[in-house]
């Protein structure tokens, strides 16, 4: 007998479409338009329910802590770069966000996530040892340390915020603890992608869907940088001074 090919609709219980009406999570979209913020917004869609005040506030924090890093990432260089060739500005922040994805930039908010989740199953005594054995192989621990600050100062706002709402959970106690680890032995700190990852897992986000937080934050500061490059007059697609010589230098 020929095999029998079975139909499977596509199915979704987020959001039920009939004429003239939407209703997401059984919540009227006029509803949402209205009293919702944006945050609200994100946190209702992706986990089914209204967040607390509390909840909010932090995701909102969260998101906001990314909006800039300055020119100084490759991400944000790219985005220039785009602006310098006329791309459109669809193409700009595809390219940042395809430049920046590695786990040494923006990335690292999914790996650091990864990480917190493993560490925050440790005993202190394991997580003592852990970081030590680290250190001993100058490992990096994502989500510690930065190139520029020795206090990343959206890493400690997330943090007071955080306190202020009397907001804590496993992740980012792990994190406060890696850092006490860290800062005693190697004077190192915690940089956003800890605090932000951190918050993140105990407001029950999952590492798959980090990189949303970082385009939610980024893209409006891309749009900043593209408009900002495109009205300083720049000549298009200019000569880029480069070189491929290796210059020897040996102690006299």
């Amino acid at each position: 007998m020929p095999e029998r090919k079975v139909r499977v609709p596509w199915r979704s219980k987020i959001t039920e479409v009939h004429e003239n009406e939407l209703h997401t999570h059984g919540v009227d979209q006029r509803k949402i338009i209205r009293e919702f913020s944006f945050e609200e917004m994100v946190f209702f869609l992706l986990m089914g329910r209204i967040p607390t005040s509390t909840e909010g506030n932090l995701l909102r924090a969260v998101i906001v802590s990314h909006i800039s890093h300055g020119i100084t990432g490759q991400s944000t260089l790219s985005v220039m770069q785009a602006a310098d060739c006329r791309s459109d500005f669809f193409n700009a922040p595809v390219a940042g966000f395809s430049v920046g994805a590695g786990v040494y930039h923006q990335g690292g908010l999914r790996a650091t996530m990864v990480e917190l989740q493993q560490l925050a199953k440790l005993s202190e005594q394991q997580l003592l040892e852990y970081v030590q054995t680290r250190l001993d192989a100058h490992e990096k621990i994502m989500g510690f340390g930065h190139r520029f600050h020795t206090q990343d100062p959206r890493a400690r706002t997330l943090l007071e915020i955080a306190d202020e709402e009397g907001f804590s959970g496993p992740h980012l106690t792990t994190a406060r603890r890696i850092e006490d680890i860290l800062r005693e032995r190697k004077e190192i700190a915690m940089n956003i992608e800890a605090a932000g990852g951190g918050i993140l897992l105990d407001l029950g986000f999952s590492p798959e869907i980090s990189h949303l937080f970082i385009v939610l934050g980024r893209s409006p500061m891309y749009a900043a940088v593209y408009m900002e490059r495109l009205s300083q007059g720049r000549v298009p697609f200019q000569r880029i001074e480069v070189s491929d010589v290796i210059t020897e230098i040996t102690d006299e």
